[in-house]
């Protein structure tokens, strides 16, 4: 078992682990609506790209927008000598790997299922940070972990018979699923460099990182693609996408997780669902029927268990 992380300093003023809704909640709430409607967004996208040549470009705006905010901000993009490994690796796990298999997988399953997959997000968290780092988590917590995930099923499996088990949508669920680990490893051994590092920083050079890696599996798509015959659509998306659902996003994530741990950021993913259902319903036809407005309301009481639940048992 590794040795657990020190505890990040939190002056008063900034400390908002506690039960009230403070800056940081509603930040997550705003990168919890970006990625919500990012889904729609890349199912629209890749209508004219493919995976690679959506991916490759996207990852590399939102790498080059976030290092030259780092250069502004803080004077220097380098990485500090004794994390460089640390932050190659995480951004492989993080970036080459996660993104590589969020995109083929999305590619070949709905973005219903994708959701419902992600959901796993927050109990991978929660199971690795209490091994690894060993933070705690109260018991209220574990059961609006479960609240969510059992709302979530009612939401993505409305009248259905389940995820369908055909050949290219099964493969695409698994490639969810193992890209769903990748990102819970990566958020965890990330905290305890953000204790050296600001969140900015370390969401830059991870991103950075894993894009140089990411980039040599979507050469081919990239020269294959006919750009000139790309939709206005197609181009708003990709610009969305790159700037909004990564280089600002991935910023709110850190910060939240310097601020309020691993678990209680996590929990925010469990609302991606829910919004991804209405946003898909607006954009790509996807009916809303009553099993997923129930699904809703039990995923957000699960959210708040998670998030608040633990006040009731203070002494």
């Amino acid at each position: 078992m590794s040795k657990p992380a020190t505890p990040v300093p939190v002056s008063p003023q900034n400390n908002e682990n506690s039960s009230r809704l403070g800056a940081t909640d509603l930040f997550m709430l705003l990168a919890v609506l970006i990625w919500a409607f990012n889904f729609s967004v890349v199912k629209i996208a890749l209508k004219e790209f493919t995976p690679g040549s959506f991916n490759g470009p996207r990852l590399t705006i939102a790498s080059l927008l976030l290092l030259l905010f780092l250069r502004l901000k803080e004077g220097s993009v380098a990485p500090p000598r004794g994390d460089f490994l640390r932050l190659l690796v995480l951004g492989v796990v993080g970036n080459t790997f996660y993104q590589f298999l969020f995109i083929n997988g999305i590619h070949r399953t709905s973005a219903s299922t994708t959701s419902l997959i992600l959901t796993m997000t927050p109990i991978l968290i929660a199971l690795l940070s209490a091994v690894f780092i060993r933070e705690r988590i109260h018991w209220v917590g574990w059961l609006g972990i479960l609240t969510s995930f059992f709302g979530l099923y009612f939401v993505v499996f409305e009248n259905s018979a389940g995820i369908s088990l055909g050949e290219k949508v099964l493969s695409g669920n698994l490639m969810i699923l193992v890209g769903n680990l990748f990102w819970a490893i990566y958020t965890v051994f990330s905290k305890p460099l953000l204790e050296r590092m600001s969140a900015l920083r370390l969401a830059t050079l991870t991103l950075s990182f894993g894009t140089l890696f990411y980039l040599p599996l979507t050469v081919r798509e990239i020269a294959a693609l006919d750009w000139g015959s790309l939709s206005a659509r197609s181009w708003a998306a990709l610009a969305f996408s790159a700037v909004f659902a990564i280089a600002l996003s991935y910023v709110i994530w850190y910060s939240s997780v310097k601020r309020v741990g691993n678990t209680k950021t996590g929990i925010y993913s469990n609302i991606t669902p829910v919004l991804t259902v209405f946003f898909a319903q607006l954009f790509l036809g996807e009916r809303i029927g009553l099993t997923k407005v129930i699904g809703a309301l039990v995923i957000i009481l699960g959210f708040y268990l998670t998030r608040f639940g633990y006040r009731w048992f203070k002494k």
